[in-house]
């Protein structure tokens, strides 16, 4: 029976991520930090993974502009994957995580009914169901191939929910670093073989000093 390598990668820094705040469709550009991770993990896919078939990336620019990174070193296109966008809170975007959970409840909410979605916005059960769907719809794509989807952190933690545990809760599990390297076997029987990997970073804070010190 047929399975797919699938190659997960969250984004590359935002400024939000630096700030604490919930950008779900909110289209934020990478950092200068993020474009130095999207570099570094470009280079370890290229290294570890050189047959890659196929580059899948969320619209939003965060996701598009670190999966270009990768494309432009394995000379492929970056191919627009909705399903995969991020988990969208509508009226509540840009808010941080510590006034969500305390003033607004909506964690609490969330946790009380996996089918609340505030307004303009999505539900955990609607996010995992389509990130969930759009992850194994690769192995119907690309069969006994490699593929790479870069996406977000609540959006993957969902999918990986909805793929392993079949509990929209279980995306607790699940947290992702930006640029994180995840690698999951897509077929009757899915596997997780990595997860949550950023060795690729290994001395990066170290090398950015080192140049705004030149």
């Amino acid at each position: 029976m047929n399975s797919t390598h699938l190659i997960l990668i969250r984004h590359g820094q935002i400024q939000a991520n630096v700030d604490k705040r919930w950008h779900g469709w909110t289209d934020s550009a990478l950092t200068d930090i993020g474009l130095s991770q999207a570099e570094r993990v470009a280079e370890r896919i290229h290294r570890e993974h050189p047959d890659v078939s196929a580059i899948y990336a969320s619209p939003l620019q965060r996701t598009f502009n670190t999966a270009q990174k990768i494309a432009d070193i394995l000379q492929l296109e970056v191919i627009p994957e909705p399903g995969i966008k991020e988990y969208g809170i509508g009226v509540w975007e840009g808010e941080t995580f510590s006034d969500l959970h305390k003033k607004f409840n909506f964690f609490s909410q969330v946790n009380a009914d996996p089918d609340y979605a505030p307004e303009d916005g999505e539900s955990i059960a609607q996010v995992g169901d389509r990130v969930s769907t759009a992850l194994q719809s690769f192995l119907s794509r690309h069969p006994s191939e490699k593929v790479v989807a870069v996406s977000h952190g609540a959006a993957l933690a969902l999918g990986l929910a909805g793929l392993f545990d079949q509990d929209w809760y279980a995306w607790d599990k699940y947290h992702f670093l930006n640029t994180s390297v995840t690698e999951v076997s897509i077929g009757p029987d899915p596997k997780l073989l990595r997860f949550n990997c950023v060795e690729h970073l290994a001395g990066l804070d170290d090398a950015l000093s080192s140049m705004r010190l030149k």
